[in-house]
């Protein structure tokens, strides 16, 4: 199962916008570094429709855990990588949870590394 959650973890990063609406929930609580800060799902949407997505991301210490049945939580570094841009570094987690037999986003967090 794990191995499921991190490539749906790497498709949000990678994968088109219609894949990240469908794994996110409506109310998936997001936390990135300025200047786009807090929202919850049905924002990302709209806050980032201009922004290009990644080419590749590189995950890596990854950890997981299941602290209650039903739920998954992932901690990782992340280099993300776009053409023509600097990699983008960051220590990251998020947290799925399991209604009937989806997985879906409920928490996601990226704190920049310098």
């Amino acid at each position: 199962m794990s191995e499921t959650i991190w490539q749906m973890e790497e498709q949000l990063w990678t994968g088109c916008r219609e894949r990240l609406s469908a794994a996110m929930s409506d109310l998936c609580v997001m936390a990135f570094p300025e200047p786009v800060g807090m929202m919850l799902g049905a924002q990302l949407q709209q806050r980032t429709e201009h922004v290009p997505r990644w080419d590749l991301v590189a995950m890596t210490d990854q950890t997981t855990a299941s602290p209650a049945s039903g739920v998954i939580v992932l901690a990782y570094r992340a280099e993300g990588r776009r053409r023509g841009s600097a990699p983008y570094r960051a220590l990251c987690t998020s947290t799925y949870a399991r209604k009937n037999d989806d997985w879906s986003l409920v928490q996601h967090h990226q704190t920049q590394i310098p």
